[in-house]
């Protein structure tokens, strides 16, 4: 038993799990199979210690082994997880009674001490027999929710799904695929023109990261980014994305072109790495740029508000000419009022916003606005996704600097760019 709470332990839970399968199997009945995960508790123990964190947990074991007296289990699995299994009858709408009864046993309030406590939980959950028929297969499906719950915020119920499942099978495909795919050169990178509104003159290209793997395809960037992020490999990718940029750009020099800008996205987390504004002007130096004809891209993130190496890193690297712009403004944590926080030359309207400009909508309102206001504090502006003639147009009467999308050239291989687009770049 669990020395705290007085429930079953891990061990113990699984056995007792095994049993009750058996017992609702032969009765012909459905069961709910649920892990309860309390939401950031270890902040409980951080403010008020881990004493008045032990007694809440002694609470809360005691309000869902409550929650439903009849033939519930219940069982501690962890710190702060607990798991429930809980018969249901057929008119339980598929086991949704059982866990809303759950979710509102962790939520009441909670008074220790005096101390009023608010907390919130993240379920998974699953069902017997038709997401599962044995103990084991019940427990991995309920994890497979719960990751599901927590990965979008927490403060959730989730119910198994094999479509979750397929997708987390992929995330650990991926993630084991993503440590070797630099050795083994499975990057490239592709360019995407970016043009001068002024005289539509070719300003520059945003490479862009792609990722062909053998056996798994197509990877987009958004699904294999995060997870670079997480186990730290964004560092080594984003560096070798920084050199070849740089390679290529040095390379246009064949053309005779000496001013075009060349943009890479980097990560928050490159910007923690204390090396990161030194390789990058090693970069330019060991391919003889200078520092002006290179543009990070960065996107607002917390981490750019909460690290003073992050920020310090930008103005450095920003003292020495190398451009900074701020990518996929108007989504996630953009904020006018965080412009005046960053040492950034140019913003980037997000496409969502572009694409319907041409429409009388509150976006053609918002982009219009920006566009006038980010010019105010000096700023320049592009516009990405561009696909159509009419938005092209009614940027260019707004006074948008730069523009990029489908309309006026699709992200290329370096061997297959379009000369003609080279050649709009002068003259």
């Amino acid at each position: 038993m669990d020395a705290l709470t007085g429930l079953p332990c891990r061990k113990e839970a699984f056995a007792q799990l095994e049993v009750a399968v058996n017992v609702v199997r032969a009765a012909g009945k459905r069961m709910v199979v649920a892990l309860v995960d309390i939401d950031r508790f270890y902040r409980v123990n951080e403010a008020l210690g881990t004493d008045f964190g032990n007694e809440v947990l002694c609470i809360m074991s005691k309000r869902l082994a409550e929650a439903r007296m009849v033939s519930t289990s219940v069982s501690r699995v962890g710190g702060n997880r607990f798991l429930i299994a809980m018969p249901v009858e057929p008119e339980e709408n598929g086991g949704l009674q059982a866990v809303e009864a759950i979710k509102n046993a962790v939520e009441r309030p909670i008074d220790v001490e005096g101390t009023e406590l608010y907390l919130t939980s993240s379920i998974g959950a699953t069902l017997f027999p038709q997401d599962g028929r044995t103990s084991e297969q019940l427990i991995t499906r309920a994890e497979s929710a719960l990751y599901q719950s927590k990965s979008q915020g927490g403060n959730r119920a989730r119910f198994y799904n094999l479509e979750d499942t397929i997708q987390l099978n992929r995330r650990i495909d991926i993630e084991a695929a993503l440590r070797p795919a630099l050795y083994l050169r499975q990057f490239r990178l592709s360019y995407q023109p970016i043009y001068r509104m002024s005289d539509g003159k070719l300003r520059g290209f945003e490479a862009l990261i792609r990722w062909e793997h053998p056996q798994l395809g197509d990877i987009s960037p958004t699904e294999f980014i995060p997870l670079a992020e997480q186990n730290g490999l964004i560092v080594p990718i984003g560096e070798w994305v920084l050199r070849e940029a740089c390679k290529m750009l040095a390379g246009m020099s064949k053309y005779g072109l000496c001013s075009l800008i060349m943009s890479i996205n980097i990560s928050p987390m490159q910007l923690l790495d204390p090396t990161f504004s030194q390789t990058v002007l090693n970069a330019l130096k060991d391919h003889h740029l200078q520092p002006d004809s290179f543009e990070l891209e960065i996107t607002e993130n917390h981490l750019l508000y909460t690290s003073d190496t992050a920020i310090s890193t930008l103005s450095w690297l920003r003292a020495t000419g190398v451009r900074i712009a701020l990518d996929d403004f108007g989504i996630g944590y953009s904020s006018l009022a965080n412009l005046k926080q960053l040492p950034i030359q140019c913003l980037k309207i997000d496409k969502s916003f572009v694409k319907k400009i041409d429409l009388q909508s509150a976006e053609r309102i918002i982009v219009e606005g920006v566009i006038k206001l980010v010019h105010k504090l000096g700023l320049e502006v592009i516009a990405e996704g561009v696909e159509y003639a009419e938005q092209y147009e009614l940027l260019c009467e707004w006074g948008c600097n730069y523009v990029q999308g489908f309309l006026l050239g699709k992200p290329q291989e370096p061997d297959v760019l379009d000369l003609s687009m080279i050649r709009r770049s002068e003259g």
